[in-house]
C-alpha cells in the first residue's frame, strides 16, 4: 500500500527540476529567481504530504548494508528526486543506486560525497521538508533584492557556497573557490566596484592580528619576524625588534606597524583586488592552497582567498586593458612590492549571503548557515 501510494506521490511531484544537463544562464538574474521558484514548488509539494521520515541520529551506514531504516532513506531520496522513480520499490538494502542517490544528496548539502552515512548527513537529512521550503523562500527574496539589476559581466562571491563566479548575461565565464572570515570575523555582503589589482602587495598587518597573534610569538623569538620577511616600524621607521620589550606589549600600548614584504610567504601571494569595503576587506592570493580542499573554508579574518587569483586577473586585464596584462605578467616575474593596476572599465562585485539555490544542473543546493544570518528569521 505504501508503495503505491509513494509511486502516485511522485507522478504528482514538479518535474521541472529533472533535467541534468547543464544550463549556461543559470547564474543570471531572472532565471535563477525561476529556478529557485520551481525548487518551492517542489518542496511546498513534500510539506503538504507531510510524509518525511526522521532517522535515527545514530545511524550510520556503509555500502551493501542491511538495514531496516534504509526504506525510510529510500523514501526521503525519492522525494527530493535524488533517487529515481524506477527504484522505488522498498529494499532493505543500501545498494549501489541508493548510495548514489546519497551522494547526491550530500553533495546538494555541501557534504563530501562519500555515500557513507553519519551524523553530518543524517542531520540534513532530518531538516524538515517545512523548514527547507522557508529556506527557499528567504532565499528567493534575498537573491530578488539582491540581484535585482544586476549589470553583466559581474563577479558574483556567495560566502555560504565559498564560490565566486564570472559571469555575463549568458554563462558562467569563470568559477573557482574561496575561503571567507570566520564567523568571529565575518567576510561582509557587499554590493560594490573592484577598482584595482595590487601586483606583489606587502600586508600590513591588522592591530588585532599583530597583537592577539604575532606579539605573543614575538615575546618568545624576535627573529620570527625575519623568518617570516616581516618588518616592524615606530613612526615610519624601521626598528630592530630585537630592541624592543615583547614582553610589555599589548593591545593598549601597541603603536608599531608589523608590515611583511613581497614573497613566496606572503600572506596576500602575489596579487591583491581592492573594492569599496568599509570594514577594509580585499581579495587576495594565498600561499595555502591546501586549504581550498576543505569545506566549509571559513578560515580567514575577513577577507576573501581565492583559489585562481591569476586566471581572475588576466580576464581583467585582457578584457578591460590589454596594457595591463602584460605589465602584470612582467611585474610577477619580480618582487617589487605594491604595483597597482587600474582596472579600467570597472567590474561589479557583489559579495552575497545565499543560503539555498538551483545551480547550473537544476539541483536545488542547501549550505551551511556559516555566520548565523537564517536564525535572525526564525
Amino acid at each position: 500500500m505504501i508503495y503505491r501510494w509513494l509511486v502516485v506521490l511522485l507522478l504528482l511531484l514538479p518535474a521541472k527540476l529533472l533535467a541534468q544537463l547543464p544550463e549556461p544562464g543559470w547564474l543570471q538574474n531572472e532565471r535563477q529567481a525561476q529556478l529557485m521558484q520551481q525548487a518551492i514548488e517542489l518542496y511546498s509539494c513534500i510539506a503538504d504530504v507531510n510524509q518525511w521520515y526522521t532517522l535515527p541520529t545514530d545511524l550510520q551506514l556503509s555500502p551493501g548494508d542491511t538495514n531496516q531504516h534504509v526504506p525510510k532513506l529510500q523514501h526521503n531520496l525519492l522525494l527530493t528526486k535524488d533517487l529515481q522513480p524506477d527504484h522505488a520499490l522498498p529494499t532493505t538494502i543500501y545498494d549501489t543506486l541508493i548510495v548514489s542517490a546519497t551522494m547526491k544528496f550530500q553533495q546538494r548539502h555541501g557534504l563530501k560525497p562519500s555515500g557513507l552515512i553519519g551524523p553530518k548527513t543524517i542531520a540534513e537529512l532530518n531538516v524538515p521538508p517545512a523548514r527547507r521550503l522557508q529556506l527557499l523562500r528567504d532565499n528567493l527574496q534575498r537573491w530578488i533584492t539582491t540581484m535585482s539589476c544586476t549589470p553583466k559581466p559581474a563577479i558574483v562571491i556567495n560566502i555560504p557556497a565559498f564560490e565566486l563566479y564570472v559571469a555575463d548575461s549568458s554563462e558562467v565565464l569563470l568559477q573557482m573557490k574561496v575561503i571567507t572570515g570566520k564567523r568571529k570575523t565575518p567576510t561582509y555582503q557587499n554590493k560594490t566596484v573592484l577598482q584595482s589589482i595590487v601586483v606583489n602587495p606587502t600586508w600590513n598587518l591588522p592591530r588585532s592580528i599583530a597583537v592577539n597573534e604575532i606579539v605573543p610569538i614575538l615575546r618568545r623569538n624576535p627573529n620570527y619576524l625575519y623568518k617570516r620577511n616581516m618588518r616592524v616600524y615606530l613612526d615610519g621607521r624601521q626598528i630592530n625588534p630585537w630592541r624592543v620589550n615583547w614582553k610589555e606589549v599589548n593591545s593598549s600600548n601597541y603603536s608599531y606597524q608589523i608590515t611583511q614584504l613581497p614573497g613566496r610567504q606572503n600572506e596576500l601571494g602575489g596579487l591583491k583586488f581592492l573594492y569599496d569595503s568599509k570594514a577594509d576587506q580585499y581579495m587576495h592570493d594565498t600561499p595555502k592552497k591546501e586549504l581550498f580542499n576543505y569545506f566549509p573554508r571559513d578560515f580567514s579574518h575577513g577577507c576573501i582567498r581565492l583559489e585562481k587569483p591569476y586566471e581572475l586577473a588576466m580576464y581583467l586585464l585582457q578584457h578591460h586593458n590589454k596594457n595591463s596584462e602584460a605589465k602584470a605578467k612582467e611585474l610577477l616575474s619580480t618582487w617589487k612590492p605594491n604595483n597597482y593596476l587600474l582596472v579600467k572599465k570597472t567590474m561589479p562585485l557583489y559579495i552575497i549571503y545565499q543560503t539555498a539555490w538551483v545551480d547550473q544542473y537544476g539541483l536545488v543546493q542547501f549550505r551551511e548557515d556559516v555566520y548565523g544570518y537564517e536564525k535572525l528569521n526564525l
